[in-house]
């Protein structure tokens, strides 16, 4: 008496890749949510929500509501200067009616500061403009030339151009 049980094919579904937002809030949601943040959304629309300028000096640090609520908490942020600050009070107002808007109730009632380091990213050098002759700049690269270190030498050559470039104007 031998049967021989045979399963019916499984039909496989492929969805295609799925977002990656998705296992990121899982990962990062008891990271976040001990900082009072529901979800990774306030940090990864942070630029668009306060701008591309006054973004990358100034990051939310954790976000507090009143006991039992979920409405009219306080976002703490940090900013990296007195610049950055100055600017940040200015806008405070429209900055907190804009993340409210973003999440369509009143989560953010007042915002606090508190200026700290911050990483900023690195900025690209600016190129510098050659209204020298290419004589003057041959012979100041080799009068830099002679130097050993490298972000020395950059720098040396830099203030040689400037200082050439202010002969030439006078």
């Amino acid at each position: 008496m031998t049967e021989s049980f045979k399963s019916a094919p499984r039909s496989r579904t492929y969805e295609g890749l799925s977002p990656l937002t998705k296992e990121v809030n899982v990962l990062t949601q008891k990271i976040l949510g001990e900082r009072g943040f529901t979800g990774i959304e306030l940090i990864t629309h942070w630029s668009d929500i306060l701008g591309p300028d006054l973004s990358q000096g100034v990051l939310p640090i954790r976000l507090t509501f009143p006991r039992g609520k979920r409405t009219g908490g306080t976002l703490h942020v940090r900013t990296a200067s007195g610049a950055f600050a100055l600017l940040f009070e200015q806008q405070k107002t429209s900055v907190c009616n804009r993340i409210n808007t973003y999440f369509g109730y009143p989560a953010v009632q007042q915002i606090k500061m508190v200026q700290g380091s911050i990483k900023l990213p690195p900025q690209e050098p600016q190129e510098i403009e050659w209204p020298l002759g290419d004589e003057e700049v041959q012979e100041l690269l080799k009068k830099v030339d002679a130097i050993p270190d490298d972000t020395l030498r950059q720098k040396t050559f830099e203030i040689g151009v400037t200082l050439l470039q202010r002969k030439a104007k006078s």
